[in-house]
Formats: structure tokens, C-alpha cells, sequence
């Protein structure tokens, strides 16, 4: 394993004001930590809510990327509930197809930045609410089938998959349910012979279910199929937290490593241990599994950590936050903290 990317813009000071000098100190300190293969980048409609061809500056030459598509896809879905990928609207499949044109564009004005394909996978979704009317199996292969004759500049493309809709729960997301998406997947790459994978978050795949076992057992089940694509360590509680309300897909941080290491009754402070959350389902124990289970990452098979900051974080909490994550990711991971290699 060569690093993680990090999702860096759930913990980003612009999520309460833009203010380029803020979030340029924030996006440099992130990526110069230990273990940082690269950058996580929303994709909304452009690579940056704010700013993008500020951000395109701020970017290390040397660093990889994974852009993901679920930011604008959610915006979509607020004004057109029958957006997606696996819409059986018309209107609203080809709209979700054309947003994924878009964002292929952002891949190559990414790519003409650093001067070379720098973008390792692209992450779409099956859109929309799978509520057995607005989406099918059917309507995803279509899409799939439709994308993946695209050229891709260097860039796999990974069906994230996102919490199904269950009957009598109220969904986050709401999305195909795993073995619906892995099934498409495999009809596709057969039927076109181009590459594609899954991508498993950690807390979506925990929040559907209501239970800490479920990501393992996604990760295990797509890597029985060969179908695994990556792998997100990002958290979720069964309580509230201070970081939303319980099974929220809020992207809670892991709980440390001894819970003697963070005072919950106390604020958040820049010492790294109290910024993290001991209600969180995501312990160091379950990283190792899940990180186990899923292999050392190679190629377009990428590693992540996504994970928000403290509400009213300094740059320095947001930073931490992030640190402390990515400590325990590479402890649960088998590498060596002081040398950044595997023992």
C-alpha cells in the first residue's frame, strides 16, 4: 500500500465560508502528512464549490486523485428526485449521464494541471432512491454500458456503493442494493470487456444494515467476485454524536484507540485525541479487519480515509482530525508509523 486519499473537503474550513487563505492552509497541511497518497475531490459541477481553477493551484504535481461524484449527485437529487444512473426516467438517467460527462471533462482539466493522467478512479452512483418505482438494475446497465465506452484518461471508473433503501428505515442515501449493483457491474464488464469496479465506504455500508459487521461483509463478498475497487474508512454511530444524529451519513472519525484517550465531556481541542469520537462504530480493531480483508490496495484498487472536523474546528482541529485518522489507519494497516512502510 502506497497511502491513502483522503477526503479532505468533509473536514474543509469552506464548509462554513470561503476564504481562499484559510482553505489553502488547510488543503497544503493535509497533504503533506505521512502516509497521503493523495486527494479525495468532490465533483459538484466543477472540482471546487468555491473555487475551482484556485483550487487546480493548490494542487502537488506528485500527488493522485479519486474524484468523486456523490456531492453533485445529491445536490441533483434535491431538485430532481428522478436523477441517477439507474433512474428508470428518461429524462433524469440521460441528466445523470451528462453529469458524468462532465465530470469526466474536470478529470482532464485535473489531469493538464499536474501534466499526466493523475486521476486513479472516478466514483459514480446508482442514482436514484431505490424505492422499487424511480430505479432498476436494467436502467444502471444501460448507463454503465453507455459510460464505459467513454475514454477515461487513466481513470477507472468505481460504482461507490452507497447505502441500499430497506423497507422501514429511513435511508441516507437510499441507493441499488449491493449484490443489484455487483451484478450489474459483472454484466457490463462482460458485455464490454472495460474495466470496473466497487468501492465500499466503511460507515454507508454500516449505517444500511445497523450493524459493525456489514462492511466486512461487503468487502469480502466483492472480493470474492473480484469486483472490489476501493476502500473508504470513514465512521457512523448508532447514537448521537456532535457530529449528527444517529446512522447519519455524516462521516463520523474513528473512536481512539483506548477509549482513556478522549474525554467526550470536553470540548474539542488541537491535541488530536479528544477530536476523534468514542461513540464511533469505527474502532482500529475494525480498520484491521476491513483492511485485511480487502487486500493492500494496487493500481486502480485505491485506500481512503473520509472523515469530519469538530462543528466550529480551527484549522488545526480540522488538520488533526484528519492526522489522527490517518494514524490509526496506518497502525490498523500493518505500517510502520516512523518509516511509513509495512513491517
Amino acid at each position: 500500500m502506497t497511502g491513502f486519499f483522503v477526503g479532505a473537503y468533509a473536514a474543509a474550513p469552506s464548509l462554513t465560508g470561503w476564504n481562499p487563505s484559510t482553505e489553502g492552509r488547510f488543503l497544503k497541511s493535509v497533504v503533506e502528512l505521512e502516509g497521503v497518497a493523495g486527494l479525495e475531490v468532490p465533483f459538484t459541477g466543477a472540482l471546487h464549490k468555491d473555487d475551482e481553477a484556485w483550487f487546480l493551484q493548490q494542487l502537488p504535481d506528485k500527488a493522485d486523485f479519486v474524484v468523486t461524484t456523490i456531492p453533485g449527485t445529491m445536490a441533483r437529487l434535491g431538485s430532481d428526485p428522478c436523477f441517477g444512473l439507474a433512474s428508470t426516467s428518461t429524462a433524469g438517467r440521460r441528466a445523470a449521464i451528462d453529469f458524468i460527462r462532465d465530470a469526466l471533462k474536470a478529470v482532464g482539466r485535473l489531469n493538464e494541471r499536474v501534466g499526466r493522467p493523475a486521476v486513479a478512479a472516478l466514483e459514480i452512483h446508482s442514482a436514484p432512491w431505490a424505492d422499487g418505482q424511480r430505479a432498476s438494475t436494467a436502467a444502471l446497465s444501460e448507463s454503465l454500458a453507455e459510460i464505459s465506452q467513454w475514454e477515461w484518461n487513466g481513470a477507472r471508473l468505481a460504482l461507490e456503493h452507497c447505502d441500499a433503501f430497506v423497507h422501514g428505515q429511513a435511508p441516507a442515501k437510499g441507493f441499488l442494493a449491493l449484490e443489484d449493483e455487483a451484478e450489474t457491474v459483472n454484466r457490463v464488464v462482460e458485455s464490454t470487456g472495460r474495466p470496473m469496479g466497487i468501492a465500499i465506504n466503511w460507515g454507508r455500508s454500516v449505517l444500511e444494515q445497523r450493524r459493525p459487521d456489514a462492511a466486512l461483509e461487503h468487502i469480502n463478498f466483492l472480493r470474492e467476485g473480484d469486483l472490489l475497487g476501493g476502500f473508504v474508512l470513514s465512521g457512523c454511530a448508532g447514537v448521537d454524536t456532535r457530529y449528527g444524529a444517529a446512522w447519519a451519513d455524516v462521516h463520523v472519525p474513528p473512536a481512539p484507540a483506548a477509549a482513556s484517550d478522549a474525554n467526550p465531556t470536553e470540548p474539542a481541542l488541537a491535541t488530536g485525541l479528544d477530536v476523534l469520537e468514542v461513540a464511533s462504530l469505527l474502532t482500529v480493531e475494525r480498520m484491521e479487519e476491513c483492511l485485511r480483508a480487502a487486500g493492500p490496495g494496487a493500481g486502480n484498487d485505491f485506500r481512503g480515509i473520509k472523515v469530519a472536523a469538530p462543528p466550529h474546528a480551527t484549522v488545526e482541529q480540522r488538520v488533526s482530525v484528519i492526522s489522527k485518522t490517518l494514524d490509526l489507519a496506518r497502525q490498523a494497516s500493518g505500517q510502520d508509523l516512523r518509516s511509513g512502510t509495512a513491517p
